[in-house]
């Protein structure tokens, strides 16, 4: 004679549609990880728009101009005659490296132009003006 291993009427099924969500719910969570661990250089500021706005991945050099007029490296506070020096501190040998200038919207024209000026006494060529898109 023999047993049945199984004493139930109906055989086990394994349910898909449970596994199916988790799965989603799992992604859905390493999505917004991976978004939420994107590394910002510069502090928060509020950008110009402009309509011809492009994006440039290799940023490790980032001068923030602040609206009150505080000037930053990579979220560090520097003078505007120290900038110079504090880059080339930063960027070693590599001087052909891009600079990118975050300014506030609010920030003084003439602020802006000083430390312009200042990156290109440091020995760098290559900036570039950080703007949100228009929209």
């Amino acid at each position: 004679m023999q047993v049945n291993p199984f004493p139930f009427k109906r055989p086990v099924r394994i349910e898909m549609l449970p596994l199916i969500d988790m799965f989603f719910l799992v992604l859905t969570f390493f999505i917004f990880g991976v978004f939420s661990m994107t590394m910002q250089e510069g502090i928060l500021v509020d950008l110009p728009a402009a309509e011809t706005a492009s994006s440039t991945q290799d940023e490790t050099l980032t001068v923030s101009i602040a609206a009150s007029g505080a000037v930053f490296l990579n979220r560090e506070p520097v003078a505007v005659d120290r900038l110079g020096d504090a880059l080339r501190a930063r960027a070693g040998e590599a001087a052909d490296r891009l600079v990118t200038l975050n300014a506030d919207a609010a920030a003084r024209h003439g602020l802006v132009v000083s430390v312009l000026d200042a990156v290109r006494r440091g020995g760098f060529r290559r900036v570039s003006f950080r703007t949100a898109p228009a929209s």
